[in-house]
């Protein structure tokens, strides 16, 4: 019972040091250049005229405004101006920006930094957050592309479980061989009448009892 407890106790051990590594998210570095402020969110794909938000949270709101970069192009759009399609708000802590129904033409990194970059011909920081606009079918390629992922992460998460637990169980198994003491062979192999009986073994034989039959005990 104690062997199955023990080598039920591994296992477990195995399937949370799984489920820790399979949960685990690494922590994104900050960009040199905005450790004054935090972006949300970093990524956002979104089918065409849907409404999103881009926050970004700094403690001189006011000195900030939004620019929008292309990649593969040297070009940077201001963003700072409410039109029919943007607003931007700012506050206390944090300047907002929303496009009210996007386009494939909005492509591109949004990012949050310090004014008049483009006057002094310089392009914002490269912490921004990046808009994909996608139709109906690029939707339905990435939900299938992530379903083959998790199924991927699970299979290897279960053939990961199976390549840790058995040499560990193999290796408890032969650890518990060796610790076994020796068992005594001696009789072993030997049937019933060749056995020896009481009045063989020494410590039992009758001592005084010296004749043979016929004989008697005064008698040389």
């Amino acid at each position: 019972m104690a062997d199955f407890c023990r080598r039920l106790w591994v296992l477990q051990a195995n399937l949370w040091l799984m489920a820790l590594a399979a949960g685990r998210h690494p922590t994104p570095a900050l960009c040199n250049g905005c450790r004054k402020l935090h972006q949300h969110p970093r990524y956002v794909a979104a089918k065409r005229n849907t409404p999103i938000s881009f926050i970004c949270y700094t403690p001189e709101p006011q000195s900030m405004q939004w620019y929008k970069t292309v990649e593969g192009s040297d070009q940077v759009y201001v963003r700072d101006q409410n039109t029919s399609r943007f607003s931007v708000e700012r506050t206390e802590n944090f300047i907002n920006f929303t496009i009210f129904g996007i386009r494939y033409e909005d492509n591109g990194i949004y990012a949050c930094d310090r004014k008049n970059l483009k006057s002094e011909n310089k392009r914002p920081h490269m912490c921004g957050t990046e808009l994909r606009v996608m139709g109906h079918s690029n939707i339905q390629q990435i939900r299938s592309r992530n379903t083959l992922k998790d199924a991927i992460i699970i299979i290897q998460s279960i053939l990961l479980v199976v390549f840790i637990s058995v040499p560990m169980l193999l290796f408890l198994d032969k650890g518990e061989g060796k610790e076994s003491p020796e068992e005594d062979h001696t009789y072993e192999g030997l049937e019933v009448e060749q056995m020896a009986t009481y009045e063989d073994i020494t410590p039992f034989r009758d001592v005084k009892a010296k004749w043979t039959v016929g004989e008697h005990p005064g008698e040389e």
